[in-house]
């Protein structure tokens, strides 16, 4: 596998749009796609294709115990695949799109493999430009992670995303991302709320909307 590499930093609006529409009809055919996002770079695939996320999690080296994440555009995708309660939906509000995932249970829409087959997912809704146009073009559920071999950095920048043609089949690079870390994951799975990754959102802002939690980091 060698991707194809589109780089979009100072692509005119119909390099883009041509750049877009090519990347979705890949992930609508099983393909692998490495996008930007606020944070840093993902690779994902159609979720609700199990033979893709098993591509994904082949060319990644990635063990299949560590789930995926979806990577939504708007609330109506989540509705579709998970399970929300008025504390989820509240702080969807208050902090997507932005670097922020929440895990809550999952409906039976996504294949098994997505999630390691557990009972939960993670939700995630970039706000990057140029991801929110792939995602809405594509028009799908994506499950995605961050672009890298397992084990190694993340790419952040578009130096680090070319070196990656050989696990996917599109590469749509843009530059830097903007905070060149990953999303806080929290999960509202338990009795009380977890933080289970601190990354770009704060600790304390997310305690504003729903009051303390707990971290396991």
């Amino acid at each position: 596998m060698s991707a194809i590499l589109y780089h979009l930093q100072n692509a005119d609006p119909q390099e883009r749009t041509a750049a877009i529409e090519h990347a979705s009809d890949v992930l609508r055919h099983g393909g692998l796609v490495i996008f930007p996002t606020e944070t840093v770079y993902g690779i994902g695939c159609d979720a609700l294709n199990a033979d893709a996320v098993e591509n994904l999690y082949r060319a990644k080296k990635r063990p299949y115990d560590m789930p995926l994440l979806l990577h939504l555009y708007d609330r109506e995708q989540a509705e579709r695949a998970s399970v929300l309660d008025e504390k989820a939906r509240k702080l969807l509000s208050a902090f997507t799109p932005g670097p922020f995932s929440l895990i809550v249970p999952k409906k039976e829409i996504i294949p098994p493999i997505v999630t390691s087959g557990g009972n939960t997912v993670g939700l995630r809704f970039p706000s990057d430009p140029l991801f929110l146009e792939l995602a809405e073009t594509f028009g799908g559920i994506l499950a995605a992670t961050s672009a890298n071999l397992s084990g190694f950095s993340s790419a952040k920048n578009g130096e680090a995303v070319a070196e990656l043609q050989e696990i996917a089949d599109v590469i749509l690079e843009n530059g830097e991302c903007l905070f060149s870390m990953e999303s806080t994951i929290l999960s509202m799975t338990g009795k009380t709320p977890k933080i289970l990754r601190q990354g770009a959102l704060p600790r304390e802002e997310i305690e504003k909307v729903i009051g303390i939690c707990e971290s396991s980091v």
